[in-house]
């Protein structure tokens, strides 16, 4: 291992344990990881637009750039609903209701999926 990629390796630890996992898929993908690697790392990156970044063109954007297909997103969805019902207590704090200044009022993240999700469904690919 020559001395950029060492320094791309301690990038991309440095990416992922600041939970930007957007610019952790770039390295990742410069670095030549592994497909599942990436994959696991594209997922995240959705996953923060939809649930903290409450993101849906972010999120579309990525859908796309990382060409997911309808049943990936759609599991991914689906793993998204599971958490977020996953009772008071065990409840991540991303599940609870915030503004969304488009529909103009507080959505929790199920809502949001609701709104959000057939745009985001459209985005994928076949």
């Amino acid at each position: 291992m020559d001395v950029e990629e060492s320094e791309l390796e301690a990038l991309l630890r440095e990416q992922i344990e600041r939970r930007s996992y957007a610019a952790a898929v770039a390295l990742a993908q410069q670095l030549g990881k592994p497909a599942e690697s990436i994959k696991e790392l594209q997922r995240a990156a959705i996953k923060q637009y939809m649930t903290e970044y409450r993101n849906a063109p972010g999120a579309m954007a990525l859908v796309q750039e990382f060409q997911f297909t309808a049943d990936e997103l759609g599991q991914l969805l689906e793993t998204i609903l599971e958490e977020a019902r996953g009772g008071r207590e065990k409840r991540p704090p991303w599940a609870r209701k915030r503004y969304d200044a488009k529909v103009m009022k507080y959505l929790d993240v199920e809502e949001w999926i609701s709104q959000y999700g057939a745009n985001l469904k459209r985005a994928a690919s076949p």
